[in-house]
């Protein structure tokens, strides 16, 4: 295998590449011949949505201070169900705070579909009931705009699942995923429908929803104090939107034998779990999006709280959280992104170095951009036999990893000083499920962000690519490694099929418009 010359890949799409960079920085102020089962590179875990658990589950240490930990992209192995993903983010705008609704708890012990309503001037709704082998309880549910929800399920055989719909039956939560929590922002004020779904056995539930109240900061501030009074021992949960590299601070002026607090990101979970007993917490953010604080009462205790929270600071590129941008240093990706990018300042003759961590066949393409022209790009393997000789002069370059270990970068400078980018992508690794010719990725547009998922495909195979959403939320773009382009991003296609022409590794990527939205990618082998 070859690595291929920028002409490969258009200079459109080397352009739109450096644009979508451009609009992210902005916005943050499946015969198939599988390749040899390869064991995933071991990586940092990452913070996963609320599943089944009343509050969140902490994965970060229990320190005063969290740390903010990122991954790096990894293999995903074959699976014969949908593959899970990071839980849906909705499009999310700022407001002022809403009243807080207040009607009456529907009868616990009621196991009919009714109305969902929260507690009494809590945040908090429950419902418990009864729900028999594959029976379907609907529950409707008044909310939003851009009100982030929180569901949780538990039953004694942790069988009972959920799925989640507009008033139009648009899914937010297919029922098929068999989820147990999901987190959301909800896009419109409407009647959502919750669906509680019976697993093979008759069972009892308890299913807790949460509306926090959304806080937004006056105008110039960037801190706020709530005040407020829990009921019965639920939870009162606010939601900030703060952005990525802003430092979160919140503190609780209660003591902790009194109450203490919770706070998870909407789509990347747990920062703070209630049982490490904090009542303050300060960290960098690792993503923008709604964040969730909660004040967790202890012994059902009536406790009246004040809490400030402040999310201060520029929103910074948290993609090399050690190095120097201009001199190298380590290349980290965000809790399920498979996209990096670095700017910095390259002199005459210098050589700046980055290291990525990456599995064995996974596809690493990079795009360098500066306003000349004059930098290029250097490529060693872990070994560091060279990949990409600099004296090719390339600034874009694609390739299918040879082993699992940390690739090295290069940028290196012309004849004059110079400004550059660098976009990193190593895709996620797909193989269809044993049981069937088509996968189902679940996933989240993220500004700026692209997706990129890799399949090996032998020639002649069929291959269909869909896209659930509206070309102006995201769009596709679906390309050989070695053979290029087969459907090209600024056709601004949400589907495609074709023929395989050649054995190798294919990338389909999703490149997200100006807006937040869950998506659901289908690929299928007809």
């Amino acid at each position: 295998m070859a690595p291929k010359h920028p002409t490969v890949r258009s200079k459109s799409y080397s352009i739109f590449i450096l644009l979508v960079v451009s609009a992210f920085l902005l916005a943050s102020c499946g015969s198939l011949a599988s390749p040899p089962t390869t064991a995933a590179t071991p990586v940092p875990p990452s913070p996963t949505p609320l599943v089944g658990f009343a509050t969140p589950v902490s994965t970060v240490p229990s320190s005063p201070t969290v740390p903010v930990v990122l991954d790096t992209p990894q293999v995903v192995l074959p699976t014969s169900t949908p593959l899970t993903s990071p839980t849906p983010l909705m499009a999310q705008t700022a407001l002022a705070t809403p009243v807080l609704s207040t009607p009456a708890l529907i009868p616990a012990a009621t196991p009919y579909p009714g109305t969902f309503n929260l507690i009494t001037g809590t945040t908090a709704g429950v419902i418990q009931g009864t729900v028999l082998p594959g029976q379907v309880l609907a529950y409707t549910l008044g909310a939003g705009p851009a009100e982030p929800l929180t569901m949780i399920m538990t039953s004694p055989n942790n069988d009972v699942t959920l799925g989640l719909f507009e008033a139009n039956n648009n899914v937010l939560l297919d029922p098929a995923r068999k989820l147990k929590g999901f987190n959301t922002v909800l896009a419109a004020h409407e009647q959502y429908i919750v669906e509680v779904i019976g697993g093979v056995a008759s069972e009892s539930f308890s299913l807790t929803i949460k509306l926090p109240v959304v806080v937004s900061f006056a105008s110039g501030a960037s801190s706020t104090s709530l005040n407020g009074t829990t009921v019965n021992g639920y939870p009162f949960s606010y939601a900030l939107n703060c952005a990525a590299g802003q430092n979160m601070t919140a503190a609780l002026a209660q003591p902790a034998s009194t109450a203490t607090i919770d706070i998870y990101g909407i789509s990347t979970g747990t920062l703070v779990d209630a049982s490490a007993g904090y009542t303050s917490w300060s960290g960098v953010l690792p993503q923008t999006q709604d964040y969730i604080i909660e004040v967790i009462p202890n012994n059902s205790q009536v406790v009246n709280f004040n809490l400030t929270v402040s999310c201060t600071g520029t929103p910074g590129n948290a993609y090399y959280p050690t190095g120097n941008p201009s001199t190298g240093g380590q290349l980290y990706f965000l809790p399920g992104e498979t996209m990096a990018v670095v700017q910095g300042t390259i002199q005459p003759g210098q050589v700046a170095t980055y290291s990525v961590q990456a599995s064995q066949y996974q596809p690493l393409m990079l795009v360098l951009g500066s306003p000349n022209g004059d930098a290029v790009l250097g490529v060693l393997d872990p070994n560091g036999k060279m990949l990409l000789d600099p004296a090719n002069q390339f600034t874009y370059w694609q390739w299918q990893l040879p082993m699992t270990g940390l690739y090295t970068i290069q940028v290196v400078g012309g004849i004059k000083s110079e400004s550059f980018t660098l976009t990193t992508k190593v895709g996620k690794l797909y193989t269809y499920p044993a049981s069937g010719t088509s996968l189902k990725i679940y996933a989240t547009t993220v500004r700026g962000l692209i997706k990129s998922y890799a399949f090996r495909l032998s020639t002649g195979i069929s291959m269909t690519v869909s896209l659930n959403v509206d070309p102006s939320i995201a769009h596709l773009d679906v390309f050989g490694v070695q053979t290029g382009s087969l459907l090209n991003a600024s056709d601004k296609a949400t589907s495609w099929t074709g023929t395989i022409p050649s054995t190798q590794e294919y990338v389909v990527e999703v490149i997200p418009g100006s807006t937040i939205s869950a998506y659901t990618l289908t690929i299928s082998n007809p």
